[in-house]
């Protein structure tokens, strides 16, 4: 069983903090705390200390009062090694969602997660952390690596890497990676697509623009992830539809470049 640890936004800052940074003021701290929900998330790693991976995520998502509509699951065969790939349009709770459905069909279910996701240590066995803001850790891309020639464990892929922003008048992904595309072919592992049908808050988007606008290159977005997460996503109803695997081989088709390829599955899920 692992060790509950309560998420404290003020001691994770004064940690990254060179000394020679300027003391931060206390009422920035109290802001951040509101800003990402931090006494709600706490509340929710506490009740559910007991619990952790597929357990801890349905329980999360009952005290959220979440629900879901799921179409397709008759499409995943019994038997197989599969990537499954999905949109991204929660930034953290479609991930957290999968887990609750699929972590319990699949005892070594592993999501690729941006790494800010660990601070949620119930959920750490079920995730591989990726850094989408800078180089990635030698032990990082090793596990990644471990669960793709693991045949008994099954992957959550989300391709864009990150968010689903507002584009040509709809929520939709950005690009995905073409890796998805190279790791299915080097596993020899069928792909899964999935669509997830959910959006985040007004002032997500509007600070996704925010930032474009000003050609800032952190995403920002990621810290109203928490509180999409613990307000935006609350008595909520989320359809899922599940489509029929596609087979490795088709991607070896040099008809389209992986890039190509990636952007077709991309579409598949949208």
């Amino acid at each position: 069983m692992y060790e509950a640890k309560l998420i404290d936004i003020e001691a994770v800052v004064k940690a990254k903090l060179p000394t020679h940074y300027p003391k931060v003021p206390k009422w920035l701290f109290r802001f951040a705390e509101w800003l990402i929900c931090q006494r709600g998330m706490n509340h929710v790693i506490t009740t559910l200390r007991h619990k952790e991976g597929p357990d801890f995520a349905q329980g999360m998502c009952e005290m959220l009062n979440v629900r879901y509509n799921v179409e397709g699951m008759d499409n995943i065969p019994a038997e197989g090694r599969f990537i499954f790939v999905s949109n991204h349009p929660l930034g953290a709770f479609d991930g957290i969602s999968y887990i609750n459905i699929l972590g319990h069909r699949y005892p070594k279910f592993k999501v690729i997660v941006n790494d800010m996701l660990m601070y949620i240590v119930a959920l750490q066995p079920n995730f591989l952390p990726v850094n989408t803001l800078g180089r990635q850790r030698r032990e990082d891309m090793e596990a990644i690596d471990a669960a793709y020639n693991d045949p008994e464990t099954q992957l959550l892929s989300f391709p864009a890497g990150f968010c689903s922003r507002f584009m040509g008048g709809r929520i939709q992904d950005i690009e995905w990676k073409k890796s998805v595309i190279t790791q299915a072919i080097e596993s020899q592992r069928d792909i899964i697509p999935m669509h997830f049908e959910g959006r985040n808050s007004i002032a997500f988007y509007g600070l996704e623009w925010f930032r474009r606008v000003l050609g800032m290159k952190f995403n920002i977005g990621l810290i109203l992830l928490p509180r999409q997460m613990m307000r935006t996503a609350r008595n909520k109803t989320f359809g899922i539809r599940i489509g029929k695997p596609i087979p490795w081989q088709t991607f070896t088709d040099k008809a389209r470049t992986p890039h190509e390829w990636a952007q077709w599955l991309r579409a598949q899920c949208q």
